[in-house]
């Protein structure tokens, strides 16, 4: 975080880092209140928060499924009502294939995912002056996808998005 944050100032950004945890409404609330009292309106969204809780359907527990929703779509529903969405001008909310195709252990964040591909949906007819998009990313070479969990999609066949040919596509 610290070198993406010096990268970015180093480019002429301004940069209000706040680690909120986006499940608290009151907290996301606040955070939004102050970037936009010291930065202005936010413009653009970019939401990529995920909780893994990979396990068979009926080995998953109701708490680990609400982590996994909590994090993707009950944060984006706090974010979201603490903007002046009449402000936004464009967001990118990071789903996955597995909303279209599934994985073994994954009915939670598929679900979750497909939630954030419906809500760009309707928040693209919403905010017709907005560029919104839910992207279904494949697995990143970096981040969740560690040294040990990159044999697993080999073996399935699966590339691996690179961290800038990633980053290119998100900003094109």
């Amino acid at each position: 975080i610290r070198a993406n944050i010096a990268a970015l100032e180093e480019a002429g950004a301004t940069v209000l880092y706040q680690a909120v945890d986006a499940r608290d409404e009151a907290a996301v609330k606040a955070a939004l209140k102050t970037i936009s009292s010291q930065l202005g309106p936010v413009k653009g969204l970019i939401h990529g928060a995920v909780v893994l809780a990979d396990k068979r359907l009926e080995d998953k527990t109701l708490e680990q499924f609400d982590a996994v929703w909590a994090t993707k779509v009950t944060a984006l529903r706090h974010i979201l009502s603490a903007l002046d969405l009449s402000q936004l001008k464009g967001a990118a909310f990071f789903s996955s294939s597995t909303a279209r195709y599934g994985r073994l252990g994954q009915s939670d964040y598929a679900k979750a995912n497909e939630a954030l591909n419906k809500a760009a949906q309707l928040l693209s007819r919403r905010l017709p002056h907005a560029r919104l998009a839910a992207i279904g990313w494949g697995p990143w070479d970096g981040g969740m996808v560690t040294d040990s969990l990159k044999p697993l999609f080999e073996a399935e066949g699966v590339g691996l998005i690179g961290l800038e040919a990633g980053g290119a596509l998100l900003v094109s």
